[in-house]
């Protein structure tokens, strides 16, 4: 039987490049070989799309682009393509692709655009579609629709960057409907940056301007005192939670782990597991993805954000949540790879 080829996609955005690169690199090391064909596709940097031949540990360790058996390539939106065109001086060759396994995360291949292009190509690919990616990854847009299907977030207000010259007026807001501390983020901004905590109206001030280096629109935040807990979701129509993980600051690491299952009443975790199949479903998420909760200390349960696209390293918080539940790495990545290609009728 032939293999199933898949496209694996890394890199993209700057801010979340590296960890793009570690996710890639553990997959293609991981990826059942006897069932399946990897086709490692990266974008530089420069944003270049480059097809790569190479040793995966030039993938992790960020040398890959400068490999000189790497060749130009696009994913061709053309449908009758049904796969990438790699460049060469004398034309280009075509290589089928039956499906894509996307692993860039933040602007372009977390908020639906690289989804739109893989549709354009009518070829199947792991995780969320067009619509469940580009409301998720606007926090706004997804704090209005959860908060629509009844569940609770810290309380918030948006600002835009076109209320640049009334901020004080927008200050003015936040303070009394939220009061300080607030935490302030940019709607669709990547990972960590543009984050930060206020204490009063000037670092508010300072806090605003940072988000919008980010995004044209800021979200502002309650300071939520309590845990940080986080639920893995995968599935498309029936879809099912793992157990609670809390999340671990540690002082000598950029990332956070996790404990699980969480230290909670196994009362409360059941509804944390809860609220997240129906914040999943109200987002229309599908295939995967990690949800954030506050639990704060007076008890209530606030959803933070749902990630679209979570980390698939090895060791990540999603692929640590699923292997407890009894997903090991490499049965999950070969779960995401089939369910994609089963459900690819629902989106085409």
């Amino acid at each position: 039987m032939a293999k199933t080829k898949v496209l694996v996609l890394f890199g993209g955005a700057p801010t979340e490049y590296q960890k793009s690169l570690q996710s890639a690199a553990d997959v293609l090391r991981t990826i059942p070989e006897e069932k399946y064909e990897v086709i490692p596709l990266g974008r530089n940097l420069k944003g270049r799309w480059l097809y790569f031949p190479g040793d995966y540990s030039e993938i992790a360790d960020g040398t890959w682009d400068q490999n000189p058996d790497c060749s130009p390539t696009v994913l061709s939106p053309d449908a009758a393509h049904h796969g990438i065109l790699i460049l060469e001086d004398s034309g280009y060759t075509h290589k089928r692709i039956d499906v894509v396994f996307s692993l860039m995360p933040g602007r372009y291949g977390e908020d639906g655009a690289i989804q739109g292009l893989c549709e354009l190509s009518r070829i199947p690919y792991v995780g969320n579609g067009i619509l469940g990616s580009a409301i998720s990854h606007n926090k706004a847009i997804a704090h209005i629709l959860l908060n629509a299907a009844d569940i609770r977030t810290p309380k918030w207000v948006s600002v835009s960057q076109r209320d640049l010259s009334r901020l004080e007026r927008q200050c003015e807001k936040i303070e009394l409907q939220i009061g300080y501390p607030v935490y302030v983020k940019p709607a669709s901004g990547e990972s960590a940056f543009g984050e930060n905590a206020a204490q009063n109206r000037a670092e508010l001030l300072t806090a605003l301007k940072r988000a919008f280096t980010q995004d044209s629109t800021a979200l502002v935040e309650q300071f939520v005192v309590g845990k940080e807990l986080c639920v893995a979701v995968f599935g498309y129509d029936l879809p099912f939670a793992s157990f609670v993980g809390e999340k671990v600051r540690r002082d000598d690491s950029t990332q956070d782990s996790v404990l699980v299952p969480a230290d909670i009443e196994e009362s409360t975790a059941a509804i944390v597991r809860e609220i997240a199949i129906e914040a999943y479903r109200a987002l229309e998420c599908k295939g995967l993805a990690l949800i954030d909760f506050h639990y704060a200390e007076r008890g209530d349960i606030l959803l933070d954000e749902v990630n679209t696209m979570p980390d698939l390293s090895a060791h990540a918080i999603y692929t640590t949540l699923m292997s407890d539940l009894g997903m090991r790495y490499a049965y999950l990545l070969d779960k995401l790879i089939e369910q994609a290609v089963e459900h690819s009728d629902q989106g085409f």
